[in-house]
């Protein structure tokens, strides 16, 4: 079974793709529905083909329930900041001020907590993704700099990066993966994925232990939680075009 075609079923009259996944942390077969949306199947090693498609099957009444309760996300980002023109670095939301011009330039002004973007009219949508991604390179490093100091806990690097299934990752060595699209957050929900990392520093693993040292940083840290899970969908496939 190849990850890189998809399995066409038909799902209440209509072809939908589901692509397989080979998950080597996995230990059942699950499916699951994805922001865009897209649909993933995933499987760990050794299962055959015919336990992956029936299970498939079984769920076909599942993925009918799950596909009508989605609806429709953007991924052009400048419609997004048509909508929402606000960026979160560190620990300021900046209201964000766009024009046109001849190359991208990125302006950060703390005191009128305002970034100004410049965009080339004929790629404007792929410069404000690079522009973003610039800001959350500033704004990321800043505030794990800020809440590791507040923390008293070491980090390794700050890696931004292009995550499509996670906000964020601790590594073994101290080293931080966060989604640039952390930045589209607002600050409390922003620091809470970073404060949950850092946690990690200490627990690499989701014990009660991490979760009473990420409660003694982040008190509201459930009510946190369930905001990021709402703005998951309109936010995580934002910079990804069919």
């Amino acid at each position: 079974m190849s990850s890189a075609e998809p399995i066409v079923v038909h799902v209440a009259g209509r072809a939908v793709e589901v692509w397989p996944k080979l998950s080597e942390r996995s230990t059942r077969v699950r499916l699951s529905v994805k922001p865009g949306p897209k649909i993933v199947l995933s499987y760990p090693p050794h299962t055959s083909q015919r336990a992956v498609l029936a299970f498939l099957h079984d769920q076909i009444p599942w993925l009918e329930q799950a596909l009508s309760k989605t609806r429709a996300t953007q991924p052009h980002l400048l419609k997004h900041f048509s909508k929402f023109n606000w960026v979160t670095i560190d620990d300021q939301i900046m209201t964000l001020q766009i024009k046109n011009g001849g190359r991208t330039l990125v302006q950060i002004n703390h005191e009128t907590e305002t970034v100004d973007l410049t965009l080339p009219k004929d790629v404007e949508e792929q410069a404000a993704l690079r522009a973003t991604r610039k800001l959350a390179e500033t704004g990321l490093n800043l505030a794990v700099s800020r809440l590791a100091k507040k923390t008293k806990v070491t980090v390794g690097a700050v890696s931004v990066r292009d995550q499509t299934t996670r906000w964020g990752s601790c590594s073994t060595t101290g080293t931080l993966s966060l989604n640039w699209r952390l930045i589209l957050l607002p600050p409390l929900i922003h620091d809470h994925v970073i404060l949950h990392e850092l946690a990690h520093r200490l627990h690499m693993n989701h014990s009660d232990k991490f979760w009473n040292q990420l409660a003694h940083w982040d008190a509201d840290w459930k009510k946190h939680d369930r905001e990021l899970t709402k703005r998951w969908s309109t936010i995580m496939d934002l910079g990804h075009h069919e």
